[in-house]
Order: C-alpha cells, then structure tokens, then sequence
C-alpha cells in the first residue's frame, strides 16, 4: 500500500491540524447553540409576559365595568321611582347579592342633597326610621359638624356592618370628595376619585353616580346642578379587586400596578397632575427596596378610561440574562467540552494510524494488503465480534465489540470469554463448555447456530441487554466459536419510548374526555349534515334528553322551533371551506341567543356559539355547539325593566312609558285609525288620608285607586300614576270622539264609592281633565298640558267632577303645564 501520506506531513502535524480544525468548528457550533438557545428562551418568556399583561388588563376592565353596570342599576332604581326606601334600597342591594358577585365593593351608598334648613328634618327621621331596624338609629347625625349651605350625608348604607364610618357623613365636606361629588353632578355621569384612603381605613376609590328629579331637564350644566337630589356612591377597594381578578397562572414572575394619571379630559390650561399608585401586587424580586426599576423590556403598559380619570395598567417582571440561564449555559459548556474530548481523540486516532502505517512500512505489500482486508472486514460491522477457543479464551475482538463493552483490547483479548458476563450466565457458559469438550458431536441445540437474547457486561458493570448468535468453526484444525453480538438498548429505549407515547396519547384522550364530561356548558359535537355525533353530560341535562337516544339518530335541529332554526341556518352559513393549504387552528364560533326545546316540552332560553370543525384538507366535517342557560340572565332583565319603566307601588306604568305610549297612539291616531283621548285625573281629598292615617294607608288607597281604574277601562287602553296622587288614561279604542265623557264619568262613579281599607271606611273623589286629539293639542305635550288645566278648571269648581280642554283658538296663550 503506498506511503505517500504519511510522507508528505512532517511527524505529528497534519494529525495537530485537524484536532485544531475540529476544536475552532465544535467551538463555533457551541456558541451558536448558546446565543440560539438563550433567544429561544427570550422570545417565550416574552410572549408569556405578553399573555399574562393582556389577560390582566381585560379582566381588570371588564370588572371595573360590571362596577360601574352595579351603580348604574342603583341610579335605574331611583329613576324608576320617584322615592326610593331603605327597605327598597337594602332588598335591591341583597337580590343583586352584591358581596358575592362583585369583589372590590366595600360598599354601595345614597347621599340626598340636604338644605341647612332640613338637616334637623332629616336626622330626625333618619333615626326614627325602624323598617330595617327595631331600634331606628338614634345616633345618627351628619357629620362633620359646622354650618355648610348644602349637606349630602350618606343616609342609605350597604353594608352596614363594616361601614359604620360612613353612615351619616357628609361627601362634600372635604375637598377631594366634594370634587368628585361636583364633577358627578355636573356631567351627568359616574365619576372617580383619585386614589384615597377611605373611612373604612384601606385605600380605595370614590365612584359616584349623580341622582336628577326625573321630570327636570338635564341638558345644559345649570339644569343638571338644579336638577341634582342627591349621589349614589361605590367604594372601591381596588386592592381586593385586583386580587380576585389576576389570573392564576403563573402568577408569581410578575407584578402588576394600577396607576392614576388623573382626569381623563382634563380642564383647559389645568396643570398636568401627578401620578398616583392605586394599587401593586406583591413580588419580592420587585418590591424588595433595593430593587432596581423594570428596564423598557420588563414594563407592558395599558390605559383604560375609568369614571371620568385615565388609569394604567403596568405589568412588569424581574430582569432576566437568558444567555446565563442553566440551559443555554449546558449548552456551551457541553458543546465546548465535547469539542475538546473530539479533538483530542481525533488528534489521538490520527498519531495511531500514523504510527500504524510506519509499522506497516516494514512488512510486505501483500502481507500489509491482506491484514488491511480482514481488519477492514472485521472493524467495519455495525455488530459486535468476538472469537474464543474451546476454553472460552478470548482470541479477538472488532471495534464494535470494544464500544459496546467499554473494554480496551487489551483488557479482552486473552482473558475468559465470562469478563463480559454477569455471574449467573458465566456459570452457565462454563457447564456449557464443559460438556460441549467432553461430547462435541452433542453440543446443546440452544448453542450454536441460534439467536438469543441475554444480559451482558460492561467494563464498567453495568448490565445491558444483547441478541447473541454464536457459530463455531475449525482455524489449523482447533475447534474456535465466533460470537456475533447485537446491542438492543437503543432498540429497547425506542420501543420503550414508543410505549410511553402511547400512554401518554392515551392520557390525553382520557383528560380530553374529563373535559368534556365535566364541563359546566353543554356541548354537542355533530357531522357537517349537523347529526348529533357525541354529547356531554351538562348537554343532557340542559336538554332533559340521554345521549344514546340522541348520538347518531336526530339532528341537532329537532331541538329548536321553526324561528329559532332560520337563525341556526344562518349561523352555520357564516362558517365556509378553508382554502387549500391553509392552516388549520381554533375557528371563531359564532353567537346567538336561542330557544332548546327540550323533550319534556319545556322552552329553556339559552346561549348558542357554533363553531365549524374543518379536516384535514380544510373542509367542514363538523360543528361544536356551547350553549347555556341564560334564564336567570333574562330574568334579571326584565326586573330591571319592570323598575325603568313601572310604578313601584301600584305596578301601573310610570311616566317615562306612558308619554312612550301616547307618542305611539300619536302616531297611529294621524295616519286615520281612531279617536284618541287623554284623562288628567286627581284624587280629592287624598292628603288628609296621608295626614291623618299615615302613609301604610295611602299607600293602599293608591293601590285600591289603581285597581278601580283598570277594572274599569278595556285591555287597550292605558292608565299611568305620573305623580303621587295623580293618574293619566289614555282612551285609544273609542268608537268615537265624544265616548270619552262617558268614560271619565264612570271612572268619577267607581271612585266615589266607598273603600274598605282594614278597619277603615274611606271615601274619596276624583277631578278629571279631559283632552281630545286633535282639538286640544297636536303632540303629546300639548295633550298633556291641556289636560292638566282641565283638570284644575274641575278642582276650582268643587271637586268630583271632570271638565273638558277647551280648543285653542289662534293667538291663545299656552295652556299651563
């Protein structure tokens, strides 16, 4: 074989070069794993950080919203009525379950605009006020003392266990709270203090809520301030809030701080004000005081408008070097020690071969070739080889063998084939030896020939599991065994590795599962035909139905009514094909509100989203439907409802649903279908009831008059209490015009007779005004002024009787209001 190789390098350099070539690659190749490594890192911890900020400032805002949605429910309280008890105040408080439903409010209050003149008016009936408590409240005053030319003291206070600070206090004493007050009034809308500490002694916020009489108007700041009777307020304990709002995921890394930049839409040529923490999360990696402040990267900063002031959410975290965490840190230490380890075997590998091709020099070219060949055929099989005599003396090994052992040559070439066995087998081996010397023609068939698998050695001593095939054959007459061995524990790991993948596919089916049959929302998932292909336990009871009834026998239609399904056809034409190539992810569902038909005929309203599932190749091969129950939803609607736009005492409409009624009646009465008339009526002689027999009787008078009105009048028509002893009706079923005296005499007849209140024995009268469309007025107003003097043209001529609006004639005065 030629020599020119080992010629043309001086000794020991060509084999220093390439341990230096592999030393500078495997270095570079560290680096780059490193610096890779640590940006991997970055970028996750990033979009973490991103997620979490994000998460944090929704669930923040949409809090702060349902806040805000509670005290505007208590204003609907008090515009529904036009006087609003502590009994009504506290129930309204308890229905909404206030405590439990929205963390962060302290406390809900009602503070009436009070006159210096009324004050000792209003501690006195504040303390002889028992319908919550036996005992009244015969410490209450308003407080602070010393004379102010207007008091708001908070006279209704939910809770009051907890808030006694506040029962009784004056909101425009102090300065911050008497802004906050004004800026309410005067906009119209919920207002926020700056951050304070409260009269609960925790930092908090003011919120309040501006309270109008409700027949005022409210367009201009003048009319707001003469319309103002008093202010709702929030105490907002923003720390408890953010606390029951965070998410809970991988909290601790993070920080999170509510911060007060002021006034949202500042005054003109006000100077800018100062920020003000609200409130911070704890996270001793940044409150502890030698801390330093969070770089740019470690900041994420949101604003949100908040009643009237402009709040920041900052989200921060600790500073973090990833190029120094512990894996990209292995990376390079590992990456630079396996180099060195390369290198160095390189450069050793290379000596010996160069020292092996001089020793060849000496020795024959056929000599040389014919050793290269068996070596070569010998070192070059992925398995292991070893030869041994009939005494299990170990003649040779390959490379394989070596590697797979751990063994140097020397250390087996020439000793007991047992060296790589563990005990049990090596005695075994030595029997089978023994026998096979005393009887060769009778070896074990388990011997020779076949395939085993077996534990074998180290040189370490650790055991690992081989296929062994032992063969034997005759070398100048003496009988040698050739071993071919196969190490199995890569095999073994990737088979092991292969079972663990499918538990763990397994798990994560059974966990899929666990969602689906526990989750609180029904879910039903169908075909692209919508045929009900599975359903959870929560879509059972929701539909009174079991799914073996309905899995693969009904579509998901049979449980809605004809309307309910033209808008189900809708939802499912929003969802069209991807196109190819397209990536496949979470579809956006869409939601409606719907009606489920369940099977025992019950109609449950309910909230639908539909989701499209998509194959492989982007075509439709399902929906998933989540719906829900939204009855006490509705159900909370419509109270709030029958509060905008009812009487709380007789049940009758209220103002604001009358005019809407008479506006329509309008209307219908100009494009030539039907009379139309307007009733003014007021009760003679109701104040001396009140005076003499308390309101509890009013009250029910009221009711009894309210009662007599609609027994009287046909479905159609409408009577309203817009007042508290006044009733409007409005007449919009008249055969024709000149019907509705003989309606507002027998509305006079019914109310003259007497009324059994308990013990009592009541009577009581009516003056009624009387107002036809279109002689009396055009618009609703006009009808209503008209009425109205009718109404005290009949009082100014003796009571119990009704006189009718006279015709405006041209150039007439308008009728008073």
């Amino acid at each position: 074989m030629p020599d020119r190789p080992t010629r043309d390098l001086p000794t020991g350099r060509w084999h220093l070069a390439l341990a230096a070539a592999l030393l500078l690659a495997g270095s570079a190749v560290s680096l780059w794993a490193w610096q890779a490594s640590a940006a991997f890192l970055a970028r996750e911890a990033d979009a973490e950080f991103d997620r979490f900020a994000e998460l944090s400032v929704s669930n923040i805002g949409q809090r702060l919203q349902h806040q805000l949605d509670l005290l505007a429910g208590f204003g609907a309280l008090f515009r529904a009525s036009g006087e609003v008890t502590r009994v009504e105040f506290h129930r309204y408080y308890e229905d909404l379950r206030v405590q439990t439903r929205f963390p962060g409010i302290a406390a809900v209050q009602f503070s009436p605009v009070v006159t210096e003149a009324q004050r000792p008016a209003l501690e006195a009936a504040v303390r002889a006020d028992r319908s919550l408590n036996g005992t009244g409240y015969p410490g209450f005053q308003v407080r602070p003392d010393g004379p102010r030319p207007v008091y708001l003291p908070v006279v209704f206070n939910e809770p009051m266990a907890g808030n006694e600070g506040a029962f009784g206090y004056d909101i425009g004493a102090e300065p911050v709270r008497r802004e906050v007050m004004e800026r309410a009034r005067d906009s119209g809308q919920p207002q926020a203090s700056s951050p304070l500490r409260l009269l609960q002694q925790r930092p908090g916020v003011l919120v309040r809520l501006p309270v109008y009489r409700h027949d005022r108007p409210l367009d201009t700041v003048a009319a707001r301030r003469a319309a103002h009777i008093g202010q709702i307020s929030g105490v907002l304990l923003v720390e408890d809030l953010l606390r029951d709002t965070l998410p809970t995921q991988r909290q601790a890394p993070f920080q999170v701080a509510i911060i007060d930049r002021g006034l949202a839409d500042p005054p003109e040529h006000s100077a800018l004000p100062a920020s003000a923490l609200v409130v911070r999360s704890q996270h001793d990696a940044l409150t502890a005081s030698h801390a330093p402040p969070a770089l740019a990267g470690d900041r994420r900063e949101h604003t949100l408008e908040m009643a009237g002031r402009s709040w920041t959410i900052e989200v921060a975290r600790p500073h973090v070097d990833h190029a120094l965490a512990p894996f990209p840190l292995l990376l390079l230490g590992g990456g630079l020690a396996i180099s060195g380890l390369l290198a160095l075997l390189a450069g050793r590998l290379a000596w010996l071969r160069h020292r092996a091709q001089r020793l060849a020099l000496v020795m024959s070219a056929q000599a040389r070739a014919n050793a290269e060949r068996l070596d070569a055929v010998f070192n070059s099989t992925v398995d292991g080889l070893i030869t041994f005599d009939d005494q299990g003396t170990v003649l040779s090994v390959n490379h394989a063998a070596q590697r797979i052992f751990g063994h140097a040559p020397g250390r087996m070439v020439g000793r007991d084939v047992a060296l790589l066995m563990p005990a049990g087998q090596a005695d075994g081996h030595a029997h089978w030896l023994d026998r096979h010397g005393a009887a060769p023609d009778q070896a074990p068939a388990a011997a020779a020939g076949r395939s085993r698998t077996l534990q074998a050695q180290r040189a370490d001593g650790t055991l690992f599991p081989i296929e062994l095939r032992v063969s034997e054959l005759l070398v100048d007459g003496q009988r040698q065994f050739v071993g071919l061995l196969r190490d199995l524990t890569d095999s073994q790991a990737a088979q092991a590795r292969i079972a663990e993948s499918a538990r763990a596919l397994r798990a994560a089916n059974e966990l899929r599962e666990a969602v689906f049959q526990h989750a609180a929302f029904a879910l039903i998932v169908t075909d692209a035909q919508r045929r009900i292909q599975a359903m959870n336990p929560a879509a059972e009871r929701l539909l009174g139905c079991s799914a073996a009834d309905e899995v693969g026998h009904h579509l998901i239609d049979s449980f809605h009514d004809a309307a309910d399904l033209a808008v189900l056809q809708q939802m499912v034409g929003v969802h069209q094909p991807l196109p190819p190539g397209a990536l496949l992810g979470p579809q956006r569902g869409v939601e409606r509100q719907l009606h489920y038909l369940r099977r025992d005929g019950d109609r449950v309203p309910v909230s639908v989203t539909l989701s499209a599932l998509h194959d492989a190749e982007g075509a439709i091969s399902g929906y998933l439907s989540i719906s829900y129950d939204v009855t006490e939803r509705q159900r909370l609607a419509d109270q709030l409802s029958q509060l905008a736009y009812h009487d709380g005492l007789t049940g009758l409409p209220n103002r604001v649903r009358f005019e809407d009624r008479l506006q329509h009646a309008i209307v219908h009465a100009r494009r030539g279908k039907g009379p139309l008339a307007l009733l003014f009526i007021d009760l003679d002689h109701f104040k001396p009831i009140n005076d003499q027999h308390g309101h509890a009787v009013g009250d029910q008078v009221l009711c009894e008059v309210a009662r007599r009105l609609q027994s009287v009048l046909r479905t159609a028509d409408t009577v309203a209490r817009i007042g508290g002893d006044e009733f409007v009706v409005l007449l919009s079923t008249l055969a024709q015009l000149d019907d509705c005296g003989l309606v507002a005499d027998k509305l006079l007849q019914t109310l003259v007779e007497p009324m059994t209140i308990g013990t009592l024995q009541l009577r009581i009268g009516a003056s009624v005004g009387v107002a036809r469309w279109p002689e009396s007025g055009e618009d609703a107003a006009a009808l209503l002024r008209a009425a109205d003097a009718a109404m005290y043209a009949a009082k100014q001529t003796g009571r119990r009787t009704l006189r009718q609006a006279r015709q405006p004639l041209p150039g007439d005065p308008a009728l008073p209001a």
